[in-house]
């Protein structure tokens, strides 16, 4: 069941029908509707791919249980019984580590070795991380276990966010999922999520879907073209990306508010980033969150990490052995990025691009002698000109033909070739995107201005705020584009 098909759409209202027709004095059960419309959901993509969504939750919820008991086993232990608490403390890193290798190792064995038979079970990646995420924190004594298999279910299947994210941590959600008051059906609340789920179709349909016809094209036949358009159309992919990943979040965190159910933000405005680690403070927020909770600071922490530190202390100072560290945890978080991507060079080249820029970027800021601040825009422009490099090891189906692409863009340039019949050989309307995309820039410098345009939108009388909505409506309807990519870019990872 695609997010972009009506048949989704007439899901998401029958589940809200039966969520909010429950009586008051159950609504405490409100829980389990979600449950079940979310195995449905999971159900209409492939009943038989359900058995990895279950393996991963009896795993998780069975380990984590575990790691509970015996942490209660060890507050019960003397403290002047030291072997006895290193007994324990040996035990709980073994059922984590177990844990970790089984539905990690599931994981890679799905995504990374070539079987053609195989099927990508339905949002195994962010549902595995969001899973091995609790389950650290449980380790860590963050919360105690989940008691409720049921409950735990939800908290990995709920229906909106299991297809693309975002990656949810359990002490946010679970609250929200499993109420004991209950969710209120609320008339604003509706007009919000309705608003949220509008302006992510208007994302996907007008602008990534629109600029995916060139980017297809272009790829399709490289060969055929100058780096000229190789330039015009990593520039396109930017679109792309981002009107497919973001307008994908909102159709998820508009879905979830629909049922009172706040999710996290997992883009903020990502073309406006001054370095390529403010970039990735914006751009799938939650996935490097969880890279940086459960990836960098327990490397940065480690044993290994220490000695490292100490050996480096003595050779190039603090300050060096600082940035030494800081480089090593940076290059591995983006190398399990560039693998969390897909199998093959290409991403691993990405996640590494990434992480060695990021790395120079924290070694200059820390070597910087001039407290004088670049200038904004042209820290902007650099930053944006570095995503479009990324994007080579991207958007091209082989990373020898992106290299390709990348070389000839350098060597290839003819600023001449960008002209009308450029623009018009690309099939498309370059005035409905250009159009599209201004009105997006013009909503994006208002929130980066800090203007809540939501709350803007509330304050308008009812007539304005309801012909924004058919505008919006009629944009989508009459100039969207679907069948690029047959759904959403991130729902296949």
């Amino acid at each position: 069941m695609s997010f972009t098909s009506m048949t989704y759409l007439l899901f998401v209202a029958g589940a809200a029908v039966v969520y909010y027709g429950i009586p008051k004095k159950l609504r405490r059960y409100q829980y389990l509707v979600l449950l079940i419309f979310s195995c449905i959901f999971y159900l209409s993509n492939g009943p038989k791919l359900i058995a990895f969504l279950l393996f991963t939750t009896l795993t998780t919820y069975g380990f984590a249980r575990g790691l509970d008991t015996l942490a209660f086993k060890r507050k019960q232990t003397d403290r002047s019984d030291r072997e006895g608490r290193k007994r324990l403390d040996k035990k709980r890193r073994i059922l984590l580590v177990t844990c970790l290798v089984l539905n990690f190792g599931v994981l890679f064995f799905l995504k990374y070795l070539p079987m053609q038979s195989v099927i990508l079970p339905l949002g195994i990646s962010f549902y595995t991380f969001q899973a091995m995420g609790y389950l650290i924190d449980v380790y860590w004594g963050k919360y105690p276990a989940e008691r409720k298999l049921s409950r735990f279910l939800l908290f990995l299947s709920f229906f909106p966010q299991i297809l693309q994210g975002p990656i949810g941590r359990y002490d946010r959600l679970m609250p929200q999922l499993v109420s004991t008051e209950g969710h209120s059906f609320d008339l604003r609340r509706a007009e919000h999520a309705a608003q949220r789920m509008l302006w992510g179709y208007f994302l996907k349909f007008v602008i990534a879907d629109r600029a995916g016809l060139a980017v297809q094209m272009v790829t399709d036949n490289y060969l055929n073209y100058s780096g000229t358009w190789y330039v015009v159309t990593a520039l396109m992919y930017s679109l792309q990306l981002y009107g497919d990943f973001a307008g994908g979040m909102d159709v998820v965190i508009g879905t979830a508010e629909l049922f009172g159910i706040t999710l996290d933000e997992n883009f903020r405005r990502p073309y406006f980033s001054v370095s390529i680690t403010d970039f990735w403070h914006r751009w799938h927020i939650t996935l490097g969150t969880w890279m940086k909770d459960y990836v960098f600071y327990p490397l940065s922490i480690s044993r290994a990490m220490r000695n490292l530190g100490k050996h480096a202390r003595r050779k190039i100072g603090k300050k060096g052995s600082v940035i030494l560290q800081a480089t090593i945890a940076n290059l591995v978080v983006f190398l399990v990025v560039g693998i969390w991507h897909g199998k093959g060079a290409k991403y691993l080249v990405y996640g590494l691009y990434n992480g060695v820029i990021i790395s120079l970027e924290a070694i200059f800021n820390t070597m910087r002698a001039s407290k004088k601040k670049p200038v904004h825009l042209l820290q902007i422009l650099i930053t944006f000109l570095l995503v479009n490099i990324s994007w080579f090891w991207d958007f091209p189906p082989t990373f020898s033909q992106g290299n390709y692409m990348l070389w000839h863009s350098l060597t290839d340039f003819h600023i001449s070739e960008l002209n009308g019949s450029m623009f018009a050989a690309f099939g498309f309307s370059s005035r409905t995107l250009l159009a599209a995309v201004a009105v997006l820039f013009v909503k994006s410098i208002l929130e980066e201005r800090g203007v809540d345009v939501r709350e803007a939108i509330d304050h308008t009388c009812r007539p304005v705020r309801w012909l924004l909505y058919y505008a919006l409506l009629f944009g989508v309807l009459v100039f969207g584009v679907n069948g690029v990519a047959g759904g959403f870019i991130y729902a296949q990872f």
